[in-house]
């Protein structure tokens, strides 16, 4: 009886967080306004969460598991250049936050929060999608489209860095996926063919 009273709590916390984050932002969202709007304490709050910053990062673990079902579903289909298959990857990450936007923007903002707890898990350190891009460039150096002296690491850095920095057009022009993924895909083509002048040295992706 009292894990199931636990549970319902951390449950509400976690559905009055989410509605927060994402109609209030990251910055805005204290632990007291996510206890009133769950309609617990603030010390039930932090019964389950030591911070802010890790109730953020449950609220997205917990939606991600759809996203991660359908990229194992879609990526070994893909087919073409390292490339086009970053795209389609991006792709469908705009495809399913743009779903809820303001929640993503928050979910990157909490990145920079310098107090945030060691265990928050904020954008940025998902070793899941780390992982993801980091396969499709090793399995591109392997089919040799993508150069064997690339840091592999790096790359993902760069691509993480422009795919967050594109939601700037989400908060700043209210662009939709459609959109942000035309911006990535150009974005995905500058780095693969470098700033190099043509007819130098092949592509680094």
């Amino acid at each position: 009886m009292r894990q199931a009273q636990k549970a319902a709590t951390r449950q509400r916390v976690l559905d009055a967080a989410r509605n927060l984050f994402e109609t209030l932002g990251y910055e805005e969202t204290t632990v007291r306004a996510i206890a009133r709007e769950a309609g617990v304490a603030v010390g039930s709050v932090f019964t389950t969460f030591a911070s802010k910053s890790e109730i953020l990062s449950q609220v997205m673990a917990d939606r991600l598991d759809d996203l991660y079902a359908e990229l194992d579903r879609v990526v070994p289909c893909l087919r073409g250049s390292t490339a086009d298959r970053l795209r389609s990857i991006f792709a469908i990450h705009f495809n399913f936050e743009t779903r809820r936007t303001r929640l993503f923007l928050a979910h990157i903002a909490a990145a920079y929060d310098w107090t945030r707890s060691p265990a928050a898990m904020p954008y940025g350190r998902n070793p899941r999608l780390k992982q993801i891009i980091f396969d499709c460039l090793a399995e591109g150096a392997a089919r040799g489209d993508v150069d064997l002296g690339v840091d592999l690491q790096e790359a993902v850095d760069l691509l993480m860095a422009a795919y967050a920095w594109t939601y700037r057009l989400a908060a700043w022009e209210g662009a939709d996926a459609n959109a942000m993924s035309a911006v990535m895909d150009r974005q995905i083509g500058l780095i693969s063919d470098g700033l190099r002048p043509r007819g130098a040295a092949s592509p680094l992706i």
